[in-house]
């Protein structure tokens, strides 16, 4: 437990882009949960607020998200969005670590 790292990546998108996240988000979650040190990688939508996205992660060290960060299927999913212009101004990260 003491190397788990948990991430949220909250992300505002653009409206009317929201569709187009998802399928990108899909693509990057598909491909993530196939990496090694990934325990979870969710993408969840906001119940109130459909332009707000969150991307809901453990990974068993430090050491696999950084590898993970480093991905094709990362870079791709920013390039996308960015290009796409699906997000606005990007995501928040918070990296967290388990107390209880």
């Amino acid at each position: 437990m003491a190397d788990t790292v948990y991430v949220t990546a909250t992300f505002k998108v653009t409206p009317g882009k929201e569709a187009e996240f998802i399928e990108a988000g899909k693509a990057v979650c598909e491909a993530t949960r196939k990496e090694e040190g990934c325990i979870y990688y969710d993408l969840v939508q906001d119940q109130e607020d459909g332009s707000t996205f969150q991307m809901v992660e453990k990974w068993t060290s430090a050491a696999a998200l950084d590898t993970h960060l480093k991905t094709d299927h990362v870079g791709a999913f920013g390039k996308a969005c960015t290009e796409g212009g699906m997000w606005v101004g990007g995501p928040v990260i918070q990296k967290l670590t388990q107390r209880a």
